[in-house]
C-alpha cells in the first residue's frame, strides 16, 4: 500500500525532551530535511527523550550502560516504523511547513521521497 493522502490524524505533535534523538541520530523532516521537528507518524513510539526521561525520574541515579540498556528496544522499534514508513511513502518527521503542505494537498511524497508539486 502506497499513502498518497494525509489528514491531521496521521500525525501527532513532537516531543522529545532535550532533542534526544536529533543529538543521537541526526532526526530531521522526512520531506525537507530541516531540523525543526513538530509532527511525527501517529504510530510512532515514544521518544528516546520521553523514555530516558521516565527513566530518570523514577531512578535518579541509574548508570548510563543501564539507561542505554533500557532505551535500546525503543531505537529498534524506531527505525521498524521509519524503514516500513519508506516503504508506503509516509514520512515520519514533519516539520510544521510540510505537515501544514501535506494536508492541505499542496504536495505530495513520491516513493522515492521526492517532494512533487
Amino acid at each position: 500500500m502506497i499513502k498518497t493522502t494525509f489528514t491531521e490524524e496521521d500525525f501527532v505533535k513532537y516531543n522529545d525532551p532535550k532533542s534526544v534523538m536529533m543529538q543521537l541520530f541526526g532526526v530531521t523532516c522526512s520531506v525537507c530535511g530541516i531540523d525543526e521537528i513538530d509532527y511525527v507518524d501517529e504510530k510512532a513510539p515514544k521518544t528516546l527523550g520521553q523514555i530516558a526521561k521516565e527513566i530518570l525520574d523514577e531512578d535518579p541515579e541509574i548508570d548510563d550502560d543501564e539507561l542505554n540498556d533500557m532505551i535500546e528496544p525503543q531505537i529498534d522499534a524506531w527505525q521498524e516504523l521509519d524503514d516500513y514508513n519508506a516503504s508506503i511513502g509516509m514520512p515520519t518527521f514533519l516539520c510544521h511547513n510540510c505537515y501544514t503542505q501535506l494536508i492541505n494537498g499542496e504536495i505530495s511524497i513520491s516513493m522515492n521521497g521526492d517532494i512533487v508539486d
